[in-house]
């Protein structure tokens, strides 16, 4: 499909189109971008108002079926279609400003298949193999800072129903040190990266499954817990409603 030139969507036209990763009716659509900050405007030319969503906001899938180019360069072009041709005729300096209080692209790393038991990663040695665009909006409310975020993406089903196969996680690599809050970390030992709740004993640590039916915790000593690294704290979860 050739990319779409239009880049903003009410939920009544997403609703229509019947994209993958999407609720299929309107109302859950909606529900989906509040509860995840879609990037928004005000509809322009509904009459009754409302909503209208940026393409960068939907599921990877649904933006690859309306035959999406590239995040960057499709908020790009919609910024400069929607500033005046005398705003225009001051350059770039202008788009990119707007763009910057827009969106963020933060490092992922999907080969690292976060607790299928393989692959490690350490911070400035193992190398991104793309970008994902985040919202400055989503951003500030977790309180994270972009350039110290990464992205990865679940695999199985041990945190389930917290994080089920394939969602996106989002990890502030600043966050790497144990509190004792029973939040979620990306953890490694040895070549295995997991996706846990982390608690710390005083012989050892835990990690801990949601799904603990199937999954039973992980008892790691302190002798081995010296190899244990935090790699960051799971601020966000991504996945899709349907």
């Amino acid at each position: 499909m050739k990319s779409f030139d239009k880049v903003w969507f009410s939920a009544k036209e997403l609703e229509e189109l019947d994209l993958p990763d999407l609720p299929k009716q309107a109302t859950n659509i909606t529900r989906k971008a509040l509860k995840e900050l879609w990037i928004k405007r005000d509809a322009v030319g509904v009459k009754g108002g409302g909503n209208e969503y940026h393409i960068t906001s939907l599921p990877r899938k649904a933006q690859e079926a309306l035959g999406f180019k590239s995040g960057i360069n499709a908020i790009k072009d919609s910024i400069v279609r929607e500033i005046t041709p005398e705003e225009q005729n001051k350059g770039s300096e202008l788009s990119g400003t707007v763009l910057n209080n827009i969106i963020s692209m933060i490092d992922s790393f999907a080969s690292i298949k976060v607790s299928a038991g393989f692959g490690s990663f350490n911070e400035g040695v193992t190398k991104p193999d793309g970008q994902e665009p985040y919202a400055d909006s989503l951003l500030h409310t977790l309180g994270v800072n972009a350039k110290k975020c990464a992205v990865f993406w679940a695999s199985g089903d041990s945190m389930y129903p917290t994080i089920d196969n394939g969602d996106q996680l989002l990890v502030d690599l600043s966050r790497n040190e144990i509190r004792g809050d029973n939040n979620i970390y990306i953890v490694q030992n040895g070549d295995s990266v997991w996706v846990k709740r982390v608690k710390l004993l005083w012989d050892g640590v835990e990690l801990i499954s949601d799904n603990r039916e199937e999954y039973e915790l992980i008892k790691i000593t302190a002798d081995q817990a010296q190899n244990l690294q935090i790699i960051g704290q799971v601020v966000h979860i991504g996945h899709s409603l349907v």
